[in-house]
């Protein structure tokens, strides 16, 4: 499905004040379960059988990678049925038969990408103007060809930048949104970047070789966009000086 604005506006009368994006990472176990209640929840890949274990209510689930959908479809499909609302990239569609195909663009919304992370001086000027232009888009080119784009949306109607990570969409996503305050559950990133949930197929991940890029892309966002966003990880790689950290017995009391 296309993303409206009519049907982020239906969504937002939806909402509680905050959110918590709910991820993968070990730490997301340490995050209570009244906690989790009590938000607005966006869960992405497997994080969600442990809410929908738990019956937490996900208002929105993520799936950007497209090996996860493959690997894992009787999974999708159980945990897309149980989120009110279903986010897909371009590459999930990829992955999919074409029955799959016309289910998926049936029953979730899709995440265009607005621009490449690579691009030779032409596509970067275009960028450039692209971000001029759009105030819902942020673009940082370097004029050097081995060099990144770094970008991010605030209105995922134009798009979303992927940034080798789901958690970086979600967030995107959640300022969409408006949430007054935005939490990271799980936000590690640490050594193997491990699951805390079992996989029937293990997936790969890329985690620890795109640290620097996704860092940077965090870093860029957390600069230009002046929103409430905190790390709820006590356990995790992204410095605090970037997203900072916020317990949860500070968000309790």
């Amino acid at each position: 499905m296309k993303i409206t604005h009519r049907e982020l506006q239906t969504i937002r009368k939806t909402i509680s004040d905050d959110c918590i994006i709910y991820l993968s990472g070990p730490s997301s176990l340490c995050t209570p379960l009244e906690l989790l209640r009590s938000k607005s929840v966006i869960s992405v890949n497997g994080s969600t059988g442990y809410l929908l274990d738990h019956n937490i209510p996900v208002l929105a689930y993520i799936v950007c990678d497209g090996s996860y959908y493959e690997n894992n479809k009787n999974l999708f499909l159980k945990y897309s049925s149980y989120a009110k609302y279903t986010f897909i990239s371009h590459d999930v569609i990829k992955r999919a038969t074409p029955t799959e195909r016309e289910n998926l663009l049936n029953t979730c919304f899709i995440l265009n990408e607005f621009c490449g992370s690579r691009g030779g001086p032409g596509r970067k000027i275009r960028y450039t103007i692209k971000s001029a232009i759009n105030k819902n888009i942020f673009i940082k080119c370097s004029a050097s060809r081995k060099e990144k784009v770094i970008a991010f949306s605030t209105d995922v109607y134009h798009g979303h930048f992927g940034s080798a990570t789901v958690a970086f969409s979600a967030l995107q996503l959640a300022i969409t949104l408006k949430f007054q305050k935005i939490y990271f559950s799980g936000l590690d990133m640490k050594g193997k970047c491990e699951r805390f949930y079992s996989e029937g197929k293990p997936q790969p991940t890329t985690l620890p070789t795109d640290f620097d890029f996704i860092l940077k892309s965090f870093t860029f966002l957390m600069k230009k966009h002046r929103g409430n966003i905190f790390n709820l990880s006590d356990k995790t790689a992204i410095p605090y000086e970037v997203i900072p950290f916020m317990s949860t017995d500070n968000i309790l009391n």
